[in-house]
Parts: structure tokens; sequence; C-alpha cells
């Protein structure tokens, strides 16, 4: 008996770790997206930066399914009304304010706007992201 309810408090600490990464996947995946689609168009190159980032970090493995269709729909939202995936990215953003998780959110972004030079509509995008971290850009450029 009692290895049965070890073995489903195990499980049960997994899946509230797992809840506990998603606010920090979502928020990499959106504002990747965000800044790759600041200057009105998405680079593959940009994506790459995303893409690499995700697969070296192991917190988010157990998403690693979930990353790709969450790409896919972000891609539909910026293609299908870029202002409203706009907003839809400062929240997702906003979920992980003040943590950790916002810096690293932070410096992919501004890897991706640096692959080819920061454009003037990067650096607008750029601080909209910093403000919704509650960052100071100037600190991390």
């Amino acid at each position: 008996m009692f290895g049965l309810l070890k073995k489903k408090t195990r499980k049960a600490v997994v899946e509230v770790k797992k809840m506990e990464n998603r606010d920090a996947v979502e928020a990499t995946v959106w504002g990747a997206y965000s800044i790759a689609y600041a200057d009105g168009n998405c680079d593959s190159k940009e994506i790459a930066v995303l893409e690499k980032t995700i697969s070296a970090l192991p917190a988010f493995a157990p998403f690693a399914g979930e990353i790709a269709q969450m790409s896919s729909n972000i891609r539909a939202r910026y293609e299908a009304s870029p202002r409203s995936a706009n907003a839809q990215a400062l929240r997702e953003l906003a979920d992980v304010a003040g943590t950790s998780d916002a810096v690293d959110v932070l410096c992919l972004c501004l890897d991706i706007a640096d692959n080819d030079g920061i454009s003037p509509e990067e650096e607008v995008a750029l601080k909209k992201i910093a403000q919704a971290l509650q960052l100071p850009l100037d600190q991390y450029l």
C-alpha cells in the first residue's frame, strides 16, 4: 500500500513540476515569435535560435511534443492578426515577469534579434518585451 502511495506521490510531483515550467515554455516560445515577427516576417534563422535553445534546456524536455504544436499555432496567430498575437505574447510574457525565467526569455529574444543586427522595429519590440517581463533592457544589451 505504501508503495502505491509513494508511486502516486512521485507522479504528482512530476506533474506539478511540469505545470511550473509551462509558463516558462509558453513565454519563451511567444517571446521568440514576437521578436521574430517584429519586422513583419519570420526568418527560419531566427526560429533556429529558438529551437536550439529549447533543445538545450532539460526543463523543456517534457514539452517537446507540445512545443511544435504551440509554434504552429503561434505562427498561425501572427499570420492572421499580428496585433492580436502581440497582445497575447505580452500576456504570456507577463506570466513570468520578475522571475529568473524572465531573464532567460529576454536574453533569447535579444539573441534572435541580434541574429542579423537589431532593426528599429526589433528595438521597439524588445522594449515592449522587456517592459512586460519587468526587466531593464539596457542591462542586457
